[in-house]
């Protein structure tokens, strides 16, 4: 690729070779919200290359695209003590190295950054003198409930893309509203899938030992404290005193680190502690969600953290299921209480269980919200608006680049 190529006048329809940049190896929900729209700009040709900090399903879910290459760099994280930063820094350093080879050798149009906890990735295209695009679908520490010290790495995190970055595209307005540059973000609103609504129901609750008319709970996501699946153990016991059949599917893995396994270990010694454990049904990973929607009578997204997005909720009602979810984050921006959801305070097992015991026990709500909820999702949340949204913002950032220095560096050796 020559230079006069890179400063060439781009289009929406233009052959891009680009890199994305992934934080984790596994799936998640920016994995999901960006597979569409990176897959419109691969199938134009011009090559797209993952990188992902180790093995896992991103290489399934990506690997029809191009290439998806594990290498051993790492995510940015606020530093507890001494030792802790000192080897921040030098493993900052040594990242932004291997960035920098890697971008230097893959030679890419623009670069997608796919978390701002990347800064090293960030730098690397600078120094290369490639235009970068971090897709945002986290929302920072908040002073309140995380402290101080994690707080304030979470601005300068923030700051230091703001710098970076040619363009930051965020999942939400609660997210956008987090930075300060103005022009520096666009929102766009992760596209729902309509695959959803194809779930098997009898084949998942066979499989799961679930009785076919007993009322099914589900949570899925990753199993954190941030995703409250122990709100939701505490809610499946009160729930029971109502409901006696009550089941509660837990559908998801705890990250590969001690904090969130040891939090798994703590779900599963709660329910027995509750005495609802034969009533829980933990799936681990469940490779088609859809049947996990169609399982359940009732869908619940207990957050406890700021959701950016909560895309859970919204994938439930296209598959037909009626939502209960925490108010927190950008879910209330999403989805409106009483109209396509209800909404109920974080951490509070009691206004839980309420919510999902009326949408079992009344018909005619539970009808009412997912008829409006779902038509919500297909109106505003559609993945074709998203996909023209985000190839526009690569065009504007090649665009603003082609004004600009043509030329790359030198190897970084």
């Amino acid at each position: 690729m020559t230079s006069e190529e890179f400063g060439a006048a781009p289009t929406r329809g233009r052959r891009l070779r680009t890199v994305v940049v992934f934080h984790l190896a596994d799936v998640t929900g920016p994995a999901k919200s960006l597979r569409p729209r990176l897959e419109a700009i691969a199938r134009r040709g011009g090559g797209l290359d993952v990188l992902a900090p180790a093995e896992g399903s991103l290489a399934g879910a990506y690997g029809d695209l191009g290439t998806v290459c594990a290498l051993p760099y790492a995510s940015l994280t606020v530093p507890r003590t001494p030792r802790e930063a000192a080897r921040a820094v030098r493993s900052f350093a040594r990242d932004v190295g291997l960035f920098r080879r890697e971008l230097h050798r893959r030679r890419p149009n623009v670069v997608v950054v796919v978390t701002t906890a990347l800064p090293a990735a960030l730098i690397a295209a600078r120094l290369e003198h490639l235009p970068t695009v971090v897709y945002v679908g986290e929302t920072f520490p908040s002073r309140a409930t995380d402290g101080t010290v994690r707080w304030l790495g979470g601005r300068v995190i923030a700051r230091l893309c703001e710098a970076l970055a040619d363009r930051l595209v965020c999942c939400s307005e609660t997210v956008a509203r987090q930075f300060v540059r103005l022009g520096s973000t666009v929102t766009i609103y992760p596209g729902i899938s309509r695959i959803y609504a194809e779930g098997d129901r009898a084949g998942f609750r066979a499989r799961y030992g679930l009785e076919a008319a007993s009322p099914v709970i589900a949570v899925v996501g990753n199993l954190t404290a941030g995703r409250g699946q122990d709100t939701a153990v505490r809610a499946l016991a009160l729930i029971r005193e109502r409901l006696p059949g009550a089941q509660l599917v837990i559908a998801g893995l705890p990250h590969p680190r001690p904090i969130d396994e040891a939090f798994a270990a703590s779900v599963h010694d709660l329910a027995s502690e509750l005495g609802v454990e034969r009533s829980v049904v933990f799936t681990g990973f469940v490779e088609r969600v859809a049947d996990v929607y169609a399982a359940a009578d009732v869908v619940v997204n207990p957050a406890r953290f700021d959701e950016p997005f909560g895309r859970v909720a919204l994938e439930a009602l296209t598959a037909g299921r009626p939502v209960v979810a925490s108010a927190v984050g950008a879910i209330p921006e999403v989805l409106r209480d009483g109209r396509d959801v209800l909404l109920v305070p974080r951490d509070d097992p009691v206004a839980l269980a309420e919510a999902v015991s009326r949408l079992v026990e009344d018909p005619a709500l539970r009808d009412r919200l997912v008829a409006e909820g779902s038509r919500r999702v297909e109106s505003e949340f559609g993945e074709e608006a998203g996909i023209e949204a985000f190839e526009g913002v690569i065009a504007d950032v090649l665009e603003q680049r082609s004004n600009g220095p043509r030329s790359r560096s030198s190897s970084p050796g």
